[in-house]
């Protein structure tokens, strides 16, 4: 089979999407498919509605000799797709990794709820227009794949899913009955986050729960940032603020084998985003033995709730409490 990849970010671009859809293409290759890579990246220098057509263009002269494309998100990449699998006559697949409405409104500040939350609001309907071109990629998609149960179920009330459609690939995950094993402690006490840096990451909560922690510690604690982002310059703004620079460092994003490295050299690891559908930090964390603090708004809630702790993302007690708990080693 002649197989597409429409996705938003691939390698030489970092990231946990690009890695993945690097090695989707590497196994079906192995198993005798043709894959070709369309990639988003490098329309992202033109304004919206010209680069999703730019992309609908370069999708539409890859798509003549394919039998499927599957896009790697709903709106930037899934829209063109759904397009041109309608004109072109192939078949189309679509796989939510994120939530383009929620991530959408809390950027732009209109909401602060965790997603579950958000599809509970009335005003989620505001978003008519975007919902009624979601609703159109959903009736296009021959499967509509997800992550987690958590945004399928989300999904199937919200939008009136055909069920029949809907299927569940999950991330590469620890096998069922794997046990976590504590790693050796680090050598230093460094918290560290990596990924994007978004208002949803909610890194602003962290950063003041980590001035409190400070203050009620006597440990040498500092925080590492990774990664990049449109929050990058409100967040150092707040570091200052609270006369924190000697304590909280950023660096760009890093290859993954050096994100492993610095994974194996925190203390704990934490990821208190507002929403973390299926996030891949959380797992690189696991595979390395390595603590982590988990917002407990994840499709990995169920999952995990015996084995890790986790946190709400709106109480700061909370956050300061399982930081301070774990940062005394006998826990």
């Amino acid at each position: 089979m002649k197989i597409i990849l429409a996705t938003p970010i691939y390698p030489p671009e970092i990231g946990g999407p690009a890695i993945y859809t690097q090695k989707l293409k590497e196994g079906l290759e192995k198993r005798g498919h043709s894959v070709k890579i369309v990639s988003y990246q490098g329309f992202k220098k033109y304004p919206q509605p010209l680069r999703i057509f730019l992309y609908f263009l370069a999708l539409f002269k890859s798509a003549k000799e394919c039998d499927l494309i599957y896009a790697f998100n709903l709106i930037s990449c899934g829209l063109p797709a759904c397009c041109v699998s309608k004109i072109a006559k192939k078949q189309f697949f679509v796989r939510i990794g994120g939530d383009f409405l929620w991530e959408r409104a809390v950027e732009s500040g209109r909401t602060q709820k965790p997603l579950r939350e958000y599809y509970e609001d009335p005003e989620v309907f505001k978003e008519r227009f975007w919902m009624w071109l979601m609703k159109k990629v959903f009736n296009q998609t021959r499967k509509i794949i997800f992550t987690s149960h958590f945004q399928k179920d989300i999904y199937l009330k919200f939008f009136n899913l055909n069920e029949r459609k809907a299927v569940i690939v999950q991330n590469p995950f620890p096998r069922p009955n794997f046990q976590i094993v504590a790693g050796k402690p680090a050598n230093n006490y460094q918290l560290l986050y990596a990924g994007r840096l978004l208002k949803l990451k909610n890194l602003d909560f962290l950063i003041r729960v980590f001035n409190k922690v400070l203050s009620k510690t006597d440990k040498e604690l500092t925080l590492k940032i990774i990664g990049g982002g449109p929050a990058e310059e409100d967040l150092k703004f707040k570091i200052k603020s609270l006369k924190l620079e000697s304590s909280v460092f950023f660096e760009s994003s890093l290859p993954q084998s050096e994100l492993f490295e610095e994974i194996r050299r925190a203390y704990l690891c934490l990821l208190p985003s507002l929403t973390e559908i299926t996030p891949n930090f959380a797992l690189e964390c696991l595979k390395l033995q390595k603590p982590i603090l988990l917002t407990k708004e994840t499709g990995y809630y169920e999952a995990l709730k015996d084995n890790l702790i986790f946190i709400d993302p709106r109480n700061e007690l909370d956050l300061e409490e399982k930081i301070i708990y774990l940062l005394d080693e006998r826990n």
